[in-house]
């Protein structure tokens, strides 16, 4: 009965010290897994900041952009008023030449 109870012991003792090998193995991998998150959420936070300044870069750029329209819109009405301007002095000096040889 004692050796039973001894060999019993010894297998339990055993089995134990597997378990505990098992454990430290399993705490092992929660680490590297754990680390691999946090590299992860890391680079996940860095690429959301870099969308959120790729984002003002657009807004800035879209900005401009239409600033620059509109630079160029009031030029082709300088332009366009320049022209009329031109033309319109060239029909009134028709216009007055015309009428000085009609007299």
């Amino acid at each position: 009965m004692l050796l039973q109870v001894v060999k019993e012991r010894d297998l339990i003792g055993a089995q134990l010290v597997r378990r505990n090998d098992e454990l430290v193995l399993l705490y092992e991998k929660i680490k590297i897994m754990q680390m691999t998150l946090d590299k992860g959420e890391r680079q996940y936070s860095q690429r959301l900041e870099d969308i959120r300044v790729l984002k003002l870069e657009i807004r800035n750029l879209r900005c401009k952009i239409d600033t620059l329209e509109r630079t160029n819109m009031a030029l082709d009405d300088l332009k366009l008023g320049a022209r009329t301007g031109f033309y319109l002095s060239l029909l009134l000096q028709f216009i007055d030449s015309s009428a000085s040889q009609s007299c």
